[in-house]
């Protein structure tokens, strides 16, 4: 037997031809993560090049809220409209609207449950009842849920939140926290 084989025997052998498959793997820029990984190799390419199709698939699977289901819905509502309910990656909350910062609110859930920012840009759907904004008569705008159907602006929704005082439905992406609908609870 030549001396290499003899190295390689035994538990402390096995350790360390671990590790250098490890240290050769991440030399190649492998990682376990996979394409959703921002690691690169030092030449900057990226390592998604390296990981197989079906450990590409079992990552994303196993990163997805919800035991991996990435057909998601758009979000529903209790039966109360209240509060906070989430269905796949998105995820409903009616509460008191707050700015934070130019692009980020917050809501305060009705039903007392934890504050959640969220983005809001100009792909964001903004309805308003007569607090963010009204129709374009100046009259109330709401549909037979009791929310705005009035389209606003990101700025006239940052208005508004300035004010601590407007109730708002945001449903938004679990993952990005980006909101692709704000509406306007009306209150007389």
């Amino acid at each position: 037997m030549s001396t290499t084989t003899n190295r390689f025997r035994g538990r402390a052998g096995r350790r360390i031809a671990a590790t250098i498959v490890a240290a050769a793997a991440l030399g190649l820029g492998a990682t376990a993560c996979g394409p959703d990984s921002d690691a690169a190799d030092s030449s900057g390419s990226s390592a998604s090049s390296t990981t197989s199709p079906s450990h590409q698939a079992s990552h994303q699977a196993s990163s997805q809220p919800n035991g991996g289901s990435s057909s998601g819905n758009s979000g529903s509502q209790g039966q109360d409209g209240g509060g906070s309910a989430d269905a796949g990656k998105s995820l409903t909350i009616v509460g008191k609207m707050e700015y934070l910062a130019p692009g980020k609110l917050i809501v305060k859930p009705e039903d007392g449950g934890t504050d959640q920012a969220f983005l809001v840009a100009n792909a964001t759907n903004i309805r308003g009842a007569a607090a963010i904004c009204t129709a374009p008569d100046g009259s109330v705008a709401i549909g037979d849920d009791g929310y705005g159907t009035a389209k606003c602006t990101v700025d006239e929704l940052e208005k508004a939140a300035k004010t601590n005082s407007v109730t708002v439905r945001v449903s938004m992406d679990r993952k990005s926290g980006g909101a692709d609908v704000v509406e306007e609870k009306y209150h007389p």
